[in-house]
């Protein structure tokens, strides 16, 4: 947050607002799984809903939104609905597994990243592919390689994965 606001003001501006630990259990209840602490942690810092968009937009590479609550619990209400309605032909591989929170999408909800909450690692998804898996580590090693991102843009570090542009933060 303090790089967004000291370098892209204008991304930093996207940033949800806190959401409440009470906002927090009723999505977990209304899901029916239980979020990891920096899941937890990340909500209490970034996680309200700002209106019927409820994002922040652009913060990840790939240029791709931070789900809030809302938008978190759409998502993830859509693809177990598409789960339940044309099953996937292996259970172990399933096109979306009820123990994963969408973080990260597109507007679609096709493409973007979720928390596998059983190990704490952030997979992938994409519209008509398999989810990928181990995409990072953890929520924090995601936020801690974006992080580091960051930090090579500000320092005009050739090849930097992104750049700001009208106080925006753009990813390649």
């Amino acid at each position: 947050m303090d790089w967004l606001e000291t370098n892209a003001p204008a991304t930093a501006s996207s940033v949800l607002a806190p959401a409440t630990p009470a906002a927090i259990t009723a999505a977990e209840e209304r899901m029916g799984v239980g979020f990891p602490v920096e899941l937890r942690t990340w909500l209490l810092a970034s996680g309200a809903d700002n209106g019927p968009v409820g994002v922040t937009e652009g913060v990840v590479p790939g240029n791709r939104d931070v789900l809030g609550l809302a938008a978190m619990e759409r998502t993830y209400h859509f693809k177990r609905e598409i789960e339940r309605d044309d099953p996937s032909d292996d259970p172990e591989f399933p096109f979306w597994h009820e123990q994963w929170i969408p973080i990260v999408s597109d507007d679609d909800a096709c493409y973007g990243m979720f928390l596998d909450v059983r190990s704490g690692r952030i997979g992938s998804f994409g519209d008509g592919d398999a989810p990928s898996f181990g995409v990072h580590e953890s929520l924090t090693a995601l936020f801690s390689e974006t992080a580091v991102l960051m930090e090579q843009i500000s320092a005009g570090a050739q090849r930097a994965a992104g750049r700001v542009q009208d106080g925006r933060l753009i990813w390649d």
